[in-house]
């Protein structure tokens, strides 16, 4: 009798993975495709979670300069508040942060350092996917037509990494209008027209 030890693959699953490694690592990097562009991006030290407010383009990043929102459809920034710790929130205990500027009081659900996480996909197809190519780098895909990486179609585009930070979050905000790459010391933000 036989026993598949667990770990172990067999030839044509190594073969497969290899294949796909070998493609995504000689993706060039390139501009996201239309409607998608960059919006913009900040240099955030001690980044550590991110979070979109409900319903909403604006994203809340938390980190040890305190709370900063940006709205996602401009990448501009919002408001600032410099307080790094906010004792006695009621949004505290669930993962969550209170939003501040033109949305104080509303509790925002985080995705990063301390788990959670943000939409991976639109209404409309589109997808995206984080890679380590190689371990510990994080690789930014964005796909059309409901594909993921592992479709060799052609409609895949390699956007960015978390070069010599540690990833944090990535995903779309609830109106599919914007997506963010979040890692310990920046936030890039992507964002298209709806029509």
């Amino acid at each position: 009798m036989s026993h598949k030890i667990f770990g172990t693959r067999g030839n044509s699953e190594t073969s497969y993975r290899e294949t796909l490694r070998k493609r995504l690592e000689l993706l060039p990097f390139t501009a996201p495709p239309a409607p998608w562009k960059l919006a913009g991006g900040s240099f955030i030290g001690g980044l550590s979670d991110v979070g979109y407010v409900p319903d909403t383009d604006d994203v809340l990043a938390v980190s040890a300069e305190g709370r900063i929102l940006f709205d996602a459809s401009t990448g501009k920034r919002l408001s600032h508040d410099p307080v790094d710790i906010f004792q006695d929130d009621p949004c505290l205990p669930h993962r969550t942060a209170p939003a501040i500027g033109k949305h104080t009081g509303v509790c925002v659900t985080l995705a990063g350092r301390h788990g959670g996480g943000l939409s991976r996909f639109t209404d409309d197809g589109w997808t995206i996917d984080i890679v380590q190519l190689p371990w510990p780098s994080h690789f930014l895909f964005l796909s059309a037509g409901y594909l993921s990486v592992t479709n060799a179609t052609g409609d895949t585009w390699k956007l960015c990494d978390d070069n010599s930070y540690t990833f944090r979050a990535a995903g779309f905000s609830p109106t599919g209008r914007s997506f963010v790459f979040a890692t310990s010391g920046e936030i890039v933000i992507f964002s298209r027209a709806l029509g």
